[in-house]
């Protein structure tokens, strides 16, 4: 519809308002009746806008603008949980302790042991009566020698309290000897032959090679003649020596038995000149007797040569 038009009905639709005014109302002054009309004339434009609009198709409604459109924001999908990892502590490096040096200090107090069981007397020697022993693994305090240096006065170790000697042939001393008292033996019960075997060397000779075998009368009985088995430890060949009297001294050529006897606290040689081969270990197994040619009592002592 044209503009004309809607101007045109505005009029007429003012007209039609004015004259259906009551008419048994009091005349109304100039300003109601423009009053009147600019509302009826306003009234008749906003119902000719709505025709208008509704002819043309257009909402009277208020138009509100058009809706943001809402953005969807898709998120990339999380990570699947990655799992932590456990850390296992590495041991430490085990340090390597530096060698420890160990100082083992020499015993003031000399000590005794022996290789092989050994009897334990009253006194230093065969003759004298066995009250104990010092086994293989045992200790004992030294308190005291014999005048010799072949027998050790001891703690007895089968009676606590008592003393006893040990001889020394298979024993080992650990400390120091020198300062200890010497014992003088004391009286065998009874008159009774003993004897020790103090060492056994190779010597040269004016006659030849020779080993010497030194002894001592411990007893109270003298010594007439000995008997000397001897035995190659390397060929197991055997020899037999048999003499009376014994040497004063290891001499290198004189007489060989200048004691026709070895007295009570005497000591003296036995010499074995058919050594064999001196670079083999041999053993001496020696007999004194108290009677001449290999007669009376006797007692027997062993000794090995290593060379």
């Amino acid at each position: 519809m044209s503009r004309n038009a809607v101007f045109g009905l505005t009029i007429v639709l003012a007209v039609l308002l004015a004259c259906n005014l009551p008419s048994d109302a009091a005349p109304a002054s100039s300003s109601e009746v423009s009053s009147a009309l600019v509302t009826a004339a306003a009234q008749t434009a906003s119902a000719a806008l709505a025709l208008t609009q509704s002819a043309a198709g257009v909402s009277s409604a208020p138009t509100q603008p058009p809706a943001a459109p809402v953005v969807t924001a898709t998120l990339p999908p999380a990570p699947p949980p990655t799992a932590t990892p456990t850390l296992t502590p590495s041991p430490l490096p085990t340090a390597t302790p530096l060698p420890t040096m160990t100082l083992t200090p020499t015993p003031s107090t000399p000590h005794i042991s022996v290789s092989v069981n050994t009897n334990c007397r009253t006194g230093p020697g065969d003759a004298y009566d066995r009250v104990g022993a010092l086994l293989v693994g045992e200790t004992a305090e030294v308190l005291a020698r014999d005048p010799y240096g072949l027998f050790w006065y001891i703690p007895n170790p089968d009676n606590p309290g008592g003393k006893c000697w040990v001889w020394g042939q298979y024993a080992t001393i650990t400390g120091e000897t020198s300062s200890l008292p010497v014992f003088t033996p004391p009286p065998t019960p009874t008159p009774a032959p003993a004897f020790v075997i103090k060492n056994v060397e190779l010597f040269t000779s004016c006659v030849g090679d020779a080993f010497y075998i030194e002894v001592s009368n411990t007893g109270q009985v003298p010594w007439q003649s000995y008997r000397v088995d001897v035995t190659d430890l390397d060929t197991s060949a055997t020899d037999v020596d048999r003499s009376n009297g014994f040497a004063d001294a290891n001499v290198v050529c004189g007489p060989f038995l200048d004691l026709d006897a070895l007295a009570p606290g005497q000591g003296g040689y036995i010499f074995y000149y058919n050594i064999g081969d001196a670079t083999h270990r041999m053993r001496f197994t020696v007999t004194l007797y108290t009677g001449d040619n290999q007669s009376g009592q006797y007692l027997t002592h062993t000794i090995d040569y290593t060379p």
